[in-house]
């Protein structure tokens, strides 16, 4: 009888251990619930490019709206690619300058009173506005190119510059 006790025992733990290792295998197959997004703050917010001209707020000598790094606003005592002469306020030397690091690149701006463009080393196309209406003007690389107030014309406002070479 004794033998016959210590077997039904055996088959029981055996049932037992068998019962607790597939438990255990089915939870390693489940996976694992993520935390909810608000529980995680470690996870960064979803980037989204709006390519709106980084500090554009406190720059007061031009009005910078978007664009792609392609054209960027630089000090006119060092080298520049661009130059915008201009009689708009908040610019005692008549002029705006910016470098393009790459062959493409794009700026969307406003200035007011440009009547000339200026480059080196980069070749533009330069939209403007005068009297309601729009017109482009290709400046070609090393190039300075009269515009608006500079042809006689109407006074003109720069509002994009695109990098074409």
């Amino acid at each position: 009888m004794r033998i016959r006790i210590l077997g039904l025992l055996m088959a029981l733990a055996a049932t037992i251990g068998l019962t607790a290792g597939a438990a255990v295998l089915a939870m390693a197959d489940t996976p694992a619930t993520p935390p909810p997004a608000e529980a995680n703050d470690s996870t960064p917010p979803v980037a989204v490019e709006d390519f709106a001209y980084p500090g554009a707020s406190s720059i007061t000598k031009v009005k910078l709206i978007r664009g792609d790094s392609g054209v960027q606003l630089a000090d006119c005592s060092k080298p520049s690619q661009i130059q915008l002469w201009t009689r708009a306020p908040g610019n005692p030397d008549n002029r705006i300058c910016f470098t393009a690091p790459s062959s493409a690149g794009f700026l969307t701006l406003e200035l007011p009173d440009v009547f000339a463009v200026q480059t080196s080393g980069r070749s533009v196309r330069v939209a403007l506005t005068a009297a309601g209406a729009s017109q482009s003007t290709d400046v070609p690389k090393d190039g300075f190119t009269g515009v608006g107030e500079g042809l006689g014309q109407a006074p003109t406002t720069v509002v994009e510059l695109r990098v074409t070479g």
